[in-house]
């Protein structure tokens, strides 16, 4: 099996992994096994070819960053928490563009909210509020700090426009799509269901306000593959969305993208 995952991964990317764990074990960072990142790689690999752009919207620790680069993907990784951007500059270095901002519907100063799990950050307090009674109710969250603010087209006016955009920025997908006017490729979003049913909905319109051809399919939780055998119309995939079906997930991502 090893022999295998060093074929699909190849050799640096296994000592990567290795490396990373021993970080995790010193300081606590969620990492994730070299299968899993070798079924990441093979999962993106069906819409990001090598020198690809792609925008990495709340990179965390950079377990979409790693097999969205061994793809040779050209990956800007988005990310306002500093342990998290500090460990990404140290272990990515110059493989990667690094925006240490927040992104959103215009240039500004937000308020964010730093969990005791990175993964749970988040600028919107409504999202917080809405998981914190039940789904994470053992997390705690800290009093807001002030996070620069940019947007989406801004970033494409500086890197260019990209070929996929990850966003998984835990209830704040909504704000950072009304940054963006331009039509991509393909679009994922994070989606946490039943709290956030009518915002995953909202963000497939958003997308479609300035891309009038697309069409939706989705991944649960971190299966990395798509539930659906065929993409849908986003008429049909929003009705999907309020199933019962869909919402029994809990939560995964709505991939979005642009019919050639």
């Amino acid at each position: 099996m090893r022999q295998l995952i060093k074929s699909i991964l190849g050799e640096r990317l296994v000592n990567w992994a290795n490396s990373v764990k021993s970080n995790y074990l010193a300081k606590q960072i969620p990492i994730d096994s070299v299968e899993t990142i070798a079924k990441r790689k093979q999962f993106y690999s069906q819409f990001v070819q090598s020198n690809n752009l792609v925008f990495d919207v709340g990179a965390n620790y950079g377990n979409r960053t790693q097999p969205l680069l061994n793809i040779g993907a050209k990956v800007v990784a988005i990310e306002p928490q500093k342990a998290c951007y500090e460990y990404l500059q140290k272990n990515f270095g110059n493989t990667i563009e690094l925006v240490t901002f927040g992104l959103g519907a215009e240039e500004d100063i937000k308020d964010f909210y730093v969990s005791n799990a990175s993964t749970i950050s988040s600028f919107s307090k409504d999202w917080i509020d809405a998981v914190k009674q039940d789904r994470f109710k053992s997390y705690t969250w800290s009093e807001p700090i002030k996070i620069k603010i940019t947007t989406l087209d801004k970033l494409i006016e500086k890197f260019g426009v990209p070929q996929f955009i990850k966003i998984d920025v835990e209830g704040y997908e909504l704000e950072v799509l009304k940054g963006l006017t331009k039509p991509i490729n393909y679009i994922s979003i994070e989606y946490t269901v039943p709290e956030q049913t009518q915002r995953a909905i909202d963000c497939i319109k958003q997308i479609e306000k300035y891309n009038q051809n697309i069409e939706c399919n989705y991944s649960k939780d971190e299966s990395m593959q798509f539930a659906l055998e065929n993409w849908q119309s986003v008429t049909a995939y929003i009705q999907h969305v309020n199933s019962e079906e869909f919402i029994a997930t809990g939560f995964g991502d709505i991939y979005i993208r642009s019919i050639q």
